[in-house]
């Protein structure tokens, strides 16, 4: 829990930085809801690293790097899971495009129906955000990372002709 000193610390810089850091990262992302999570994310981390940001000499800075850190972090993630579908279609030696649906459902089978799959394909393939897609199941946004991630873990599983768990 914040005091009082750090809340009115955090929310001059917040006030003071938003706008610029959405601009940065929306020119790095391209993505207005990607890059509105990206400075959310940072700003999370802002508070639970309050003591940290305090003791910088450049807060500002401080903020930026955690920023630049979050849009890595989501620009890996996303490489990551669309690598995981590209590498599964080559390994079959089929030459679909991410977008073919019908050849994705066909190539996956049984598992294209699964929830799991669903919910990454909402995040590769459909470039949903955390944040769109917590919104659309009724949950936060961590707990949605948290879902994806698991389903991810199962998936591969499955894919690779394990149980997934």
């Amino acid at each position: 829990m914040l005091s009082e000193t750090q809340k009115a610390f955090l929310e001059k810089h917040y006030e003071e930085m938003y706008e610029k850091m959405l601009i940065y990262a929306n020119c790095e992302l391209r993505d207005n809801f990607l890059s509105e999570e990206a400075v959310q994310e940072a700003f999370r981390i802002a508070c639970l690293k309050i003591g940290s940001l305090r003791a910088s000499e450049n807060a500002q800075g401080w903020l930026m790097n955690t920023l630049k850190n979050a849009i890595r972090n989501i620009q890996k993630n996303r490489h990551e899971l669309s690598k995981h579908f590209l590498k599964t279609v080559e390994i079959e030696g089929l030459a679909i495009e991410t977008s073919d649906e019908l050849s994705l459902e066909s190539l996956y089978g049984d598992i294209a129906e699964s929830s799991d799959f669903m919910l990454v394909k909402r995040i590769v393939l459909d470039k949903c955000t955390m944040l769109e897609l917590a919104i659309e199941l009724g949950i936060s946004v961590e707990a949605c990372k948290k879902r994806v991630q698991r389903a991810k873990k199962r998936l591969r599983g499955k894919i690779e002709g394990g149980n997934g768990n």
